[in-house]
């Protein structure tokens, strides 16, 4: 009976190792951007990962201030999708 338990511990473990980020609850990485001037909020995405994330926030930062946006700041999250990928106050 441990061998059985054993095996079903496996393959259940393998079975979730295989699966993407965002069918295991962990969800997508976005890159969120606040500007002070305007007052907004943006939400890039969704990355693989951190790392992919991170590298194309350099992009959104360049594209921002062409357009005149001041104080920019980048937040790199993990989660389900923003219900709102751009936001007013």
């Amino acid at each position: 009976m441990f061998e059985i338990s054993m095996l079903g511990m496996f393959f259940t473990a393998f079975w979730l190792l295989a699966q993407p980020a965002s069918s295991t609850g962990r969800g997508e990485w976005w890159v969120e951007v606040d500007t002070d001037s305007p007052k907004r909020t943006y939400y890039f995405g969704p990355y693989d990962s951190r790392e992919e994330a991170s590298n194309s926030s350099n992009g959104y930062i360049g594209d921002l201030e062409k357009k005149g946006a001041k104080k920019i700041s980048i937040n790199i999250k993990q989660g389900r999708q923003p219900t709102q990928l751009k936001a007013s106050e």
